[in-house]
C-alpha cells in the first residue's frame, strides 16, 4: 500500500492476530458476506460487536494488538484532486447507517464511471455488506481486512472524515451529494432517478415497509392498517416488519384486522433479502428508513413518508418516490424537525422536542441503547406529536398514496 502522505484515518480501528484459521459472518447479512482470516496474520476491525464478543472473547484464538489503530490514508484536503486513474483504492467506511451506505454506494459507481481505476474496495462495511455486494465489480471486506491484503491497494480513504456522517442527528444531509462534491465527480449514469413503470397485464405487488430505526419516523400502526385496506383493492399487498426490531414484534402483535389477502413478511433473513424484496416490489410505501434509500438501486416507484426528516434532502436527486410530510405544526417543533434519534435530556428524560415541551436546547444528547419500555410507549400509547397527528388523521396519507399510484399508472 503505498503511502499518499502523513494522514491516517479517524475512524476507530482494533488491530488484532490470529493465531489459526477463522470464518465469521455477521447475522444479518447474506452467505455471500461469509469472511475467512488466515491463521498468523494480523488484521484490523472496526466492529466493536466482532471485536468484543469475538476477538477479546476468544483469547485462545485472538490476539489484540492495538484497540486504537490507525492506518495511512488519502488527506481529506486531496479528495477533489486526486487522480485514481489505474490506482487500486479501498474505502474505509465509518456507518452501518443503511441509508448512507446506499448513497455510498451510488457514489463509488460514479468515481468508477470518472476514472479508469485499477480496482475498486470497501472494508467494514459490517451489516452493510449486502448493499455493496450487489457491484460485483466493489471488492467487499464485510468486517475486517488483514495486511497481507492491504499491501494489495494503492490508496486508503477513510470516508470517516466527510464532515457531514457527524451532524446527521440533528438535520439530515443529502450523503450522495455530499461525496460527489467532495471528490468533484458527477453523479453516476447507471442508476435511474425516475421510477420504473407498473406492470400493464397484471395488478402491481405492493410492498408497505413501515418501520425506521426510531418511532420517530416509523408509521403509526392505524396508517398503516388504513393503507392495507386502500391498496388491496388495487393489488398484492405485502407488509413487512422485523421480528428481530422491537418495534416490528408490537407491530406484529397489534396489526390485526387485516383485509384477507394481505402477506405479512415478519422478517428477512438478510439485508440482501430485503433488497431483492424491494427489487421485486412493482409500488412500494416506505417510512423514512433504510429502505426507501435502497429503492433508488432498483428504481422501485412508490411514497416515502416524512415527519422529522426534510424529504427533499434525503431523497437527493432521485424522483421514484414521491414525497410526502406529515402535515404538523405545534408549539414546541414542526415537521420537518431534523432529528434522526430520540434525544434525552440532562434528567434522563426520553423523547423529542414535541413530546417533551422542551427546545432543542433542552436535548443535549442523543438517547443511547435500547429501551424497550420506551420505544413501546412511543409506538403506541404516546407517540411523538407528529406521528400521533398521522394516527388520528391518516387519509391525508392514503389519499397521496392512491393518487399517486393512479398516476403512475397511466
Amino acid at each position: 500500500m503505498t503511502v499518499p502522505d502523513t494522514a491516517v484515518t479517524r475512524t476507530p480501528l482494533l488491530k488484532f492476530a490470529a493465531k489459526a484459521p477463522f470464518r465469521f459472518r455477521q447475522h444479518n447479512t447474506g452467505e455471500n458476506a461469509l469472511q475467512t482470516g488466515r491463521g498468523g496474520e494480523t488484521f484490523y476491525t472496526t466492529s466493536e460487536q466482532f471485536a468484543n464478543r469475538v476477538v477479546v472473547a476468544t483469547p485462545k484464538q485472538f490476539r489484540v494488538i492495538e484497540t486504537r489503530a490507525t492506518l495511512p490514508s488519502l488527506p481529506r484536503s486531496d479528495w477533489p484532486t486526486y487522480d485514481f486513474t489505474g490506482k487500486r483504492a479501498l474505502f474505509l467506511l465509518p456507518s452501518q447507517a443503511l441509508g448512507s451506505n446506499v448513497a455510498t454506494l451510488l457514489f463509488l459507481q460514479a468515481l468508477r464511471e470518472k476514472f479508469s481505476m485499477g480496482g475498486l474496495g470497501v472494508f467494514c462495511a459490517r451489516s452493510a455488506a449486502d448493499i455493496y455486494l450487489t457491484d460485483p465489480q466493489t471488492t467487499v471486506f464485510p468486517l475486517w481486512i488483514g495486511e497481507r491484503e492491504l499491501r494489495r491497494w494503492d490508496v486508503v480513504v477513510d470516508l470517516g472524515h466527510l464532515e457531514s456522517r457527524r451532524d446527521i442527528d440533528i438535520w439530515p444531509v443529502d450523503m450522495e451529494a455530499d461525496l460527489l462534491e467532495a471528490f468533484n465527480v458527477a453523479p453516476s449514469q447507471r442508476y435511474g432517478v425516475e421510477g420504473k413503470a407498473l406492470p400493464a397485464d397484471r395488478p402491481p405487488v405492493i410492498g408497505i415497509l413501515p418501520l425506521a430505526s426510531s418511532p420517530l419516523r416509523t408509521l403509526p400502526i392505524a396508517a398503516t392498517r388504513e393503507l392495507c385496506e386502500a391498496l388491496a383493492e388495487r393489488g398484492r399487498v405485502v407488509l413487512c416488519l422485523n421480528k428481530d426490531q422491537h418495534q416490528g414484534v408490537l407491530y406484529a402483535r397489534e396489526i390485526g384486522g387485516l383485509p384477507a389477502g394481505v402477506e405479512i413478511i415478519d422478517g428477512f433473513a438478510s439485508i440482501g433479502a430485503l433488497l431483492s424484496a424491494i427489487d421485486g416490489f412493482d409500488y412500494g410505501v416506505f417510512a423514512d428508513s433504510g429502505p426507501a434509500h435502497m429503492s433508488k438501486l432498483f428504481a422501485t416507484p412508490g411514497v416515502a413518508v416524512y415527519s422529522s426528516a426534510p424529504g427533499d434532502v434525503l431523497q437527493g436527486r432521485f424522483r421514484n418516490l414521491a414525497n410526502w410530510t406529515i402535515p404538523f405544526v405545534g408549539p414546541h417543533c414542526a415537521t420537518p424537525c431534523g432529528l434522526a434519534k430520540l434525544r434525552a435530556t440532562p434528567a434522563g428524560r426520553i423523547g423529542c422536542m414535541g413530546s417533551l415541551e422542551v427546545p432543542i436546547e433542552g436535548l443535549p444528547s442523543i438517547a443511547r441503547g435500547a429501551n424497550p419500555q420506551v420505544v413501546e410507549r412511543l409506538l403506541l400509547a404516546e407517540p411523538v406529536p407528529c406521528i400521533a397527528a398521522l394516527r388520528d388523521r391518516p387519509e391525508g396519507l392514503t389519499s397521496f398514496v392512491l393518487e399517486d399510484l393512479a398516476r403512475r399508472a397511466t
